[in-house]
């Protein structure tokens, strides 16, 4: 199976309540990728025996490891190894490519990602070789499910993308389904649903043309979960009621189950409580049959729900009850949350709230290990923090509203960058609509010139001035059609220019994402200093109040001197808040392009720390010595301090990345990581140095290095501007040099010169 785990594994916390969505989405990946493994492995077995050549024999041992992928990765891995070993022995490149990428899929699946790079790069390589294009979208396939489970949607889009394009260029439309399906899955993963809502859309019209029952089922299904997302259940409605009918005739089960499940929950939010209730129903039935304990515990809950809501407390109790016992025996956290918070609602409602506390802290407790966060464990927050109000506990209650309002915060943040993601999805969108525009001019063109070519030669034929004549309109036609073609060519080049500045704007946020992270760090160390120094003031004082009333002025006034001391305190530590925060207000600051003396020495202090900050607040397990060695003498220069901070955590962030891959290969205790900054005073200049121990440069990447776009790190981790940008920035801006100097498997360094 080549897609299965991954949507699994993404949406863990993407819904906790819908055991059932999260497999909805595998399976649809299981019907689209119907391949070898669907025949038994015995049956291969007889075949592989029989087989009479080694291209035969090697075929069929990918296909049996492919095949193990759904059961069992450790007899797939060696299996694919062997096939790996014989393709090897018989010169047979197109085998040994497909057992590599079985291998990659395999370790994939097992969450063993560098070895599932490692074979997917050398699968690449051999298909590239071979110029296999359809090996190679195989293989990016691989890569998307790869970033996908790591949760690196972009960057998986960015290959089933890949996947897209090759299945539409060759007409595949069978193929096309599973792509737009896959893409459609990232998409969503990143809760941009109109973009998941447009290939999940195109998929359906393809299913339809081809009248395939199955698919439209399964696609009509998912269809109604981004909208339901979206917060759309009457269309969601829908197509659950489409789904489950042709689950029905094409007898899905699976499909049939989740149908019922997802329109139950949507009934609730239209308050269509007895619909509610009648496909819960049906769906526990139906759950039954299929042996899904987890599912009839969660439709058995949201049965009793929805006669709490009918006021039928006796049997929504007997129900719910029910509900907990198959659930704990389900052993899922997520069914055991929604069972236990449903009960606590139905006795909320009934005014019962210490039993409702307890069912919802129990509920909590399942999820204990869990880092889940969306509307519905919100929504039973706020109820509990009314059930503790009701009952006197304000702490608690307090303390329970603010959980609830901090997962409120949380999901608006989400949906700000979900909104953020969209308009960069849109505008690749467009670009790829423009490219596409102007190959169909070009070949539009070259056709109209041929036909013109075609009559002016059967014009010279017939009439020799008939001709000439026809020559001069033509001529004036082609002028036209240049001065058209010179227009379109400066339109272009000014798209050129303005994607340049965005994709510069683009590297400059990213410098701002790292700082961010470092000023966070620094940040939160006075906030905590004012928040225990208030904490214990405000203890001193009510000690103060106590003591005043006691008529004990002597001790009162003790306890005044150490608020007074305390206050101080908070004072200082506010001030310090307030610049960091001042400072991060400037670095965010749009740079004006206005020169200003500035303290290289400070500056370059300033980034390295913030730089490394912004690191550990990533990586919490990272450390590196930090070497510092600044030239005093080195005057105050005229610079843009803005791009010149930027330029500085390029470089930082740069060496901080290689001592950290070195650090990661040799994985030993003799290698220290260290990062060395310096500063000296020249004639008429000053000269910094970013020094690293990292595994250097190659003398072939050296001449590429301040290249646009050029970059050694994998695809996904870096855009190839940074080094580029910080050039122009020293060398165009400033009038200075930057230049590097590497030993490969030794050091980096890079060497700046201002001005002074």
């Amino acid at each position: 199976m080549d897609i299965n785990a991954y949507e699994i594994t993404s949406h863990t916390v993407k819904n906790t309540y819908m055991k059932h969505l999260l497999l909805t989405l595998a399976l649809i990946f299981f019907m689209f990728y119907i391949r070898a493994q669907n025949k038994k492995i015995d049956s291969l077995n007889n075949l592989i025996a029989l087989s009479k050549t080694d291209t035969a024999r090697i075929n069929l041992l990918n296909a049996k490891a492919n095949a193990y992928t759904e059961n069992s990765l450790d007899s797939s891995i060696s299996i694919a190894k062997m096939a790996v070993e014989k393709a090897k022995q018989v010169h047979y490149q197109k085998g040994e490519a497909a057992a590599y990428n079985i291998l990659g899929t395999a370790y994939t699946y097992k969450g063993s990602f560098e070895p599932a790079l490692y074979n997917y790069k050398i699968a690449e390589q051999l298909y590239r070789q071979a110029a296999d294009s359809e090996g190679l979208n195989k293989v990016y396939r691989g890569y998307g499910m790869y970033y996908g489970m790591q949760s690196k949607y972009d960057s998986s889009i960015v290959f089933f993308q890949k996947n897209v394009d090759y299945d539409e260029r060759n007409g595949r439309e069978k193929d096309l389904t599973s792509a737009y399906q896959n893409i459609a899955v990232s998409y969503t993963m990143l809760s941009n649903y109109k973009q998941a809502l447009f290939y999940q859309s195109k998929a359906l019209h393809l299913a339809e043309s081809r009248n395939d029952i199955t698919a439209q089922a399964y696609i009509n299904l998912n269809m109604g979960i981004s909208y339901s997302n979206v917060h759309d259940y009457a269309r969601a409605e829908a197509l659950y009621k489409k789904a489950i009918q042709l689950a029905q005739q094409a007898q899905i089960k699976n499909v049939e189950l989740y149908g019922y499940a997802n329109i139950s929950s949507a009934y609730e939010m239209l308050q269509r409580y007895q619909e509610m209730y009648d496909n819960a129903t049906k769906a526990v039935l139906l759950g039954r049959q299929l042996g899904d304990d987890a599912i009839v515990a969660s439709s058995l809950s949201r049965a009793a729900k929805a006669l709490a809501y009918q006021k039928n407390f006796k049997e929504a109790e007997k129900m719910s009850m029910q509900s907990i016992a198959i659930a704990d025996s389900a052993g899922t956290p997520m069914t055991v949350f929604q069972t236990m918070s449903d009960m606590g609602f139905i006795k909320k409602v009934q005014q019962q709230y210490q039993q409702a506390i307890q069912y919802y802290e129990k509920g909590f407790a399942a999820l204990k290990d869990a880092d889940m966060f969306d509307e519905q464990i919100g929504s039973a927050y706020s109820d509990l923090s009314a059930c503790y109000e009701q009952q006197g506990l304000y702490k608690k209650a307090l303390a329970a509203f603010k959980t609830a309002t901090h997962i409120s915060d949380s999901i608006r943040s989400r949906e700000n960058i979900r909104k953020a993601t969209e308009l960069s999805m849109n505008y690749d969108f467009a670009k790829k609509e423009q490219a596409i525009k102007a190959e169909q001019d070009k070949q539009n063109a070259i056709a109209h010139a041929r036909q013109l070519a075609l009559i002016i030669g059967l014009g010279c034929t017939v009439v020799l001035i008939i001709g000439a004549v026809v020559a001069y309109r033509n001529k004036q036609k082609a002028n036209v059609l240049l001065q058209h073609q010179k227009g379109k060519l400066e339109k272009t080049l000014t798209e050129l220019k303005a994607t340049q500045t965005q994709l510069i704007q683009s590297e400059k946020m990213a410098s701002l994402g790292e700082l961010t992270a470092g000023i966070a760090h620094e940040i939160q160390n006075p906030l905590n200093f004012v928040n225990n120094f208030s904490e214990v003031s405000q203890e001193l004082l009510e000690e103060m109040e106590e003591q005043i009333n006691a008529g004990n002025t002597q001790e009162a006034r003790s306890i005044s001197a150490e608020v007074r001391q305390n206050l101080q305190k908070i004072l200082h530590h506010g001030k310090r808040a307030d610049a960091i925060v001042k400072g991060m207000l400037q670095h965010s600051r749009k740079s004006t392009g206005q020169k200003e003396l500035t303290d290289i020495n400070a500056l370059a202090d300033e980034y390295l720390r913030l730089s490394y900050h912004g690191l550990r607040a990533k990586d919490k397990l990272f450390t590196t010595a930090l070497q510092t060695d600044f030239d005093k003498s080195a005057v105050k220069i005229n610079v843009v301090p803005q791009d010149v901070g930027r330029a500085f955590l390029n470089l930082f962030t740069n060496a901080f990345y290689a001592v950290r891959q070195k650090q990661k290969q040799l994985s030993t205790a003799s290698y220290e990581p260290l990062v060395a900054v310096s500063t000296r005073k020249l004639e008429n200049a000053v000269a910094i140095s970013v020094r690293d121990n990292g595994n250097g440069i190659s003398d072939e990447h050296v001449s590429k290095i301040f290249q646009p776009f050029f970059t050694t790190k994998p695809t996904g981790e870096g855009t190839g501007l940074g080094l580029s940008l910080s050039y122009d920035i020293i060398t165009k801006e400033h009038g200075g040099t930057l230049t590097v100097q590497s030993q490969e498997g030794e050091y980096a360094e890079f060497i700046i010169t201002l001005p002074a």
